[in-house]
Protein backbone atom coordinates (compact mmCIF):
# COMPACT_ATOMS: atom_id res chain seq x y z
CA UNK A 1 0.00 0.00 0.00
CA UNK A 2 2.56 2.65 0.61
CA UNK A 3 4.73 2.35 -2.64
CA UNK A 4 1.04 2.15 -4.33
CA UNK A 5 0.33 5.71 -2.77
CA UNK A 6 3.45 7.47 -2.62
CA UNK A 7 3.17 11.09 -2.36
CA UNK A 8 -0.73 11.04 -2.61
CA UNK A 9 -1.29 12.03 1.24
CA UNK A 10 -4.61 9.63 0.91
CA UNK A 11 -6.25 9.40 4.47
CA UNK A 12 -8.21 6.07 4.08
CA UNK A 13 -4.61 4.30 3.54
CA UNK A 14 -3.07 6.73 6.17
CA UNK A 15 -5.79 4.93 8.84
CA UNK A 16 -5.79 1.66 7.85
CA UNK A 17 -1.70 2.31 7.98
CA UNK A 18 -2.33 3.59 11.30
CA UNK A 19 -4.44 0.39 12.66
CA UNK A 20 -1.91 -2.41 10.90
CA UNK A 21 0.76 -0.01 13.08
CA UNK A 22 -0.57 -0.68 16.05
CA UNK A 23 -2.45 -3.55 15.63
CA UNK A 24 -0.90 -6.25 13.61
CA UNK A 25 1.24 -9.75 15.67
CA UNK A 26 4.18 -8.76 13.51
CA UNK A 27 6.40 -6.58 14.34
CA UNK A 28 8.21 -6.29 10.76
CA UNK A 29 4.76 -5.24 9.21
CA UNK A 30 4.34 -2.86 12.40
CA UNK A 31 7.69 -1.21 11.36
CA UNK A 32 6.98 -1.41 7.59
CA UNK A 33 3.51 0.16 8.09
CA UNK A 34 4.88 3.29 10.30
CA UNK A 35 7.67 4.11 7.22
CA UNK A 36 5.22 3.73 4.29
CA UNK A 37 3.58 6.45 6.12
CA UNK A 38 6.52 8.53 5.55
CA UNK A 39 6.14 7.68 1.94
CA UNK A 40 2.39 8.62 1.58
CA UNK A 41 2.82 11.66 3.46
CA UNK A 42 6.16 13.05 1.57
CA UNK A 43 4.18 16.00 -0.18
CA UNK A 44 2.44 17.13 3.22
CA UNK A 45 5.87 16.77 5.68
CA UNK A 46 5.16 18.99 8.12
CA UNK A 47 2.02 16.78 9.16
CA UNK A 48 4.50 13.78 9.41
CA UNK A 49 6.07 14.63 12.80
CA UNK A 50 2.31 14.84 14.68
CA UNK A 51 1.35 11.70 13.02
CA UNK A 52 3.77 9.92 13.85
CA UNK A 53 4.23 11.54 17.26
CA UNK A 54 2.59 9.43 19.43
CA UNK A 55 4.35 5.95 17.83
CA UNK A 56 7.40 7.02 18.52
CA UNK A 57 6.87 6.85 22.37
CA UNK A 58 5.08 3.19 21.20
CA UNK A 59 6.25 0.59 24.00
CA UNK A 60 7.39 -1.74 21.09
CA UNK A 61 10.31 -0.50 19.67
CA UNK A 62 10.28 -1.79 15.99
CA UNK A 63 7.12 1.05 16.00
CA UNK A 64 9.60 3.85 17.31
CA UNK A 65 12.44 2.63 14.60
CA UNK A 66 9.73 2.56 11.65
CA UNK A 67 8.48 6.27 13.10
CA UNK A 68 11.94 7.70 13.04
CA UNK A 69 11.94 6.23 9.33
CA UNK A 70 8.68 8.34 8.73
CA UNK A 71 10.03 11.24 9.33
CA UNK A 72 13.39 10.78 8.29
CA UNK A 73 11.91 9.94 4.60
CA UNK A 74 9.40 12.77 4.39
CA UNK A 75 11.23 15.51 5.96
CA UNK A 76 14.19 15.11 3.96
CA UNK A 77 16.56 18.15 3.24
CA UNK A 78 13.65 20.11 5.36
CA UNK A 79 14.25 21.01 8.94
CA UNK A 80 11.98 21.32 11.28
CA UNK A 81 12.03 21.79 14.60
CA UNK A 82 9.47 19.40 15.66
CA UNK A 83 10.78 16.56 13.27
CA UNK A 84 14.00 17.04 15.13
CA UNK A 85 12.58 16.71 18.36
CA UNK A 86 11.25 13.62 17.62
CA UNK A 87 14.11 12.25 16.11
CA UNK A 88 16.53 13.74 19.33
CA UNK A 89 14.44 11.23 21.22
CA UNK A 90 15.00 8.85 19.38
CA UNK A 91 18.67 8.78 19.21
CA UNK A 92 18.57 8.43 22.78
CA UNK A 93 16.40 4.99 23.36
CA UNK A 94 17.66 2.38 25.11
CA UNK A 95 17.08 -0.49 22.01
CA UNK A 96 20.20 0.24 19.68
CA UNK A 97 18.74 -0.16 16.46
CA UNK A 98 16.16 2.76 17.23
CA UNK A 99 19.07 4.48 18.04
CA UNK A 100 20.77 3.52 14.92
CA UNK A 101 17.51 4.90 13.09
CA UNK A 102 17.26 8.13 14.50
CA UNK A 103 20.51 8.83 13.60
CA UNK A 104 20.32 7.80 10.15
CA UNK A 105 17.00 10.07 9.92
CA UNK A 106 17.78 12.83 11.75
CA UNK A 107 21.00 13.01 9.03
CA UNK A 108 18.60 12.89 6.20
CA UNK A 109 16.35 16.10 7.72
CA UNK A 110 19.59 17.98 8.26
CA UNK A 111 21.15 17.01 4.66
CA UNK A 112 20.92 20.21 3.25
CA UNK A 113 21.62 21.93 6.49
CA UNK A 114 23.89 24.80 7.28
CA UNK A 115 24.45 26.41 10.74
CA UNK A 116 22.65 29.46 9.81
CA UNK A 117 19.12 27.22 8.62
CA UNK A 118 19.12 25.05 11.40
CA UNK A 119 21.36 25.31 14.93
CA UNK A 120 20.85 21.59 15.72
CA UNK A 121 23.35 20.91 12.43
CA UNK A 122 26.50 21.56 14.35
CA UNK A 123 25.15 20.20 17.58
CA UNK A 124 24.20 16.75 15.52
CA UNK A 125 27.92 16.49 13.83
CA UNK A 126 29.72 16.54 17.24
CA UNK A 127 27.40 13.73 18.53
CA UNK A 128 28.28 11.85 15.24
CA UNK A 129 32.03 12.64 15.92
CA UNK A 130 31.79 11.41 19.39
CA UNK A 131 29.15 7.81 18.82
CA UNK A 132 31.92 7.61 16.09
CA UNK A 133 35.15 7.64 18.13
CA UNK A 134 33.71 5.73 21.23
CA UNK A 135 35.55 2.53 21.35
CA UNK A 136 32.90 1.63 24.41
CA UNK A 137 29.61 2.09 21.71
CA UNK A 138 27.64 -1.04 20.49
CA UNK A 139 28.20 -1.72 16.72
CA UNK A 140 24.63 -0.93 15.79
CA UNK A 141 25.04 2.85 17.44
CA UNK A 142 28.21 3.31 15.52
CA UNK A 143 27.17 2.19 11.98
CA UNK A 144 23.98 4.72 12.46
CA UNK A 145 26.53 7.27 13.09
CA UNK A 146 28.91 5.92 9.89
CA UNK A 147 26.08 6.24 7.69
CA UNK A 148 24.39 9.34 9.02
CA UNK A 149 28.31 11.19 8.29
CA UNK A 150 28.01 9.92 4.89
CA UNK A 151 24.45 11.63 4.08
CA UNK A 152 25.19 15.07 5.90
CA UNK A 153 28.59 15.33 3.59
CA UNK A 154 27.14 13.47 0.53
CA UNK A 155 28.82 14.98 -2.88
CA UNK A 156 31.11 17.89 -0.52
CA UNK A 157 27.54 18.34 1.04
CA UNK A 158 26.44 19.57 -2.42
CA UNK A 159 23.71 16.24 -2.33
CA UNK A 160 20.57 15.66 -1.18
CA UNK A 161 17.60 13.58 -1.17
CA UNK A 162 14.00 13.65 -2.55
CA UNK A 163 11.45 11.83 -4.07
Amino acid sequence: MGLAYVGTSNDKIVKKLLHIAVSDVDYDVRRAAVTCIGLIMYKNSEMVPKLVSLLAGSYNPYVRQGAAMAIGIACAAKPSSEALKILETLQADPQNFVRQAGMIATAMVLCQSNPKTSDKLEEFKEKIDKVIKDKAQDVMGKMGAIVSFGILNAAGRNATISL
